[in-house]
């Protein structure tokens, strides 16, 4: 049994009401209700305790709504999140001391730390609000600063710092709180890229493997996912795949990718190229066409790829195997397809 457990769980919004106040809308669905938008389609997994499990998705996939479920900030249609034998809006009183979330995208985590206080002084006063123990609060507060390179900014006020620097302020909760359950919600969407390193470094190894912490994590970053996680599930309102990340690559590995600039690429070019080809991807720029095809079976189709593309005067060519992201595509244009 895992400690995060999601069991049939369904997500259904009404649909968004037009005219003054959403009567005309009101109305018709007095008459005739409308049919409900789907966020969540009879979501099943289990997280086991210890690891780092991602949740993948495109915008509007359900990843940030199966966190707010968790929180008890969504009620769902139907099925259930248990936590730590714990059913996740029934008894989220008894969850919270278990659990913190890090929302990426909400830029002052709902009034949480004040403005005009100093890093410091709002991490004490969280430690204070989550009880830790009296005795821990400032070494747990020194751990956060050194882990997250705040040291710097420990008595610069709140309201003076970046958004990147913010979101670090947000991630120290998880290291003076030290819960049993962290859920991460997007959590270096604001950061740059040496402070998206060592934010990966010091999940990974002080806040999972250190201190023995579980951790939900969602990203649209497929190299993030890949770097980080132990499992992964491709969820696109539906889970279509749980997997290892190197497992779920080796879906995709039936099919090669060839890269190419290109000087010329016409409408014909682009029809021939279909019988040899499971898809392309096109983008124009100062000149240049960036061509991008999947193909199978090198020895019989690159040959005659390269043939169509002679008369397109080829500047840079390179082939290689599909990436995580590329296998994230390839489960989200096939579960398309099975609808």
């Amino acid at each position: 049994m895992g400690i995060i457990e999601a069991e049939h769980l369904d997500k259904y919004y009404p649909p968004p009401r037009k005219g003054t106040f959403g009567f005309i809308d009101l109305i018709k669905d007095l008459r005739k209700p409308r049919e409900t938008l789907p966020a969540l389609v009879d979501v099943n997994f289990e997280v086991k305790e210890g690891e780092i499990f991602g949740l993948l998705g495109p915008n509007g996939a359900g990843k940030t709504t199966f966190c707010k479920i968790m929180n008890a900030l969504v009620i769902p249609t139907s099925g259930h999140i248990y936590i730590d034998d714990y059913e996740s809006v029934k008894d989220h009183e008894k969850i919270t001391r278990k659990m913190v979330t890090i929302f990426g995208g909400e830029r002052e985590m709902w009034g949480l730390f004040s403005w005009r206080v100093t890093i410091e002084r709002n991490l004490k006063y969280i430690a204070e609000l989550w009880k830790v123990p009296p005795h821990l609060i400032k070494k747990r507060i020194d751990y956060a600063m050194e882990i997250l390179d705040l040291e710097e900014k420990r008595r610069e006020w709140y309201q003076k710092l970046s958004a990147g620097m913010k979101q670090k302020v947000h991630l120290a909760l998880a290291f003076i709180v030290q819960p049993k359950i962290i859920v991460l919600d997007e959590p270096t969407i604001r950061l740059d890229v040496p402070s998206k390193r060592r934010v990966h470094d010091a999940i990974k190894k002080e806040l999972c493997r250190n201190l023995g912490s579980t951790i939900l994590l969602t990203t649209h970053d497929m190299s993030e996912a890949e770097k980080m996680c132990d499992r992964v599930a491709i969820l696109n309102t539906k889970i279509e795949f749980i997997d290892r990340p190197e497992n779920i690559k080796e879906l995709s590995k039936e099919y090669e990718i060839l890269e190419l600039k290109l000087k010329y690429l016409n409408s014909k070019t682009k029809k021939d190229l279909e019988p040899f080809t499971i898809r392309t991807e096109e983008t124009y720029k100062n000149g240049i066409y960036k061509l991008k095809i999947f193909f199978e079976d090198k020895e019989k189709n690159l040959p005659e790829i390269l043939g169509v593309l002679k008369s397109s005067k080829i500047e840079d060519i390179k082939i290689r195997t599909p990436s995580l992201e590329d296998a994230f595509i390839y489960m989200i244009n096939r579960g398309k397809k099975d609808v």
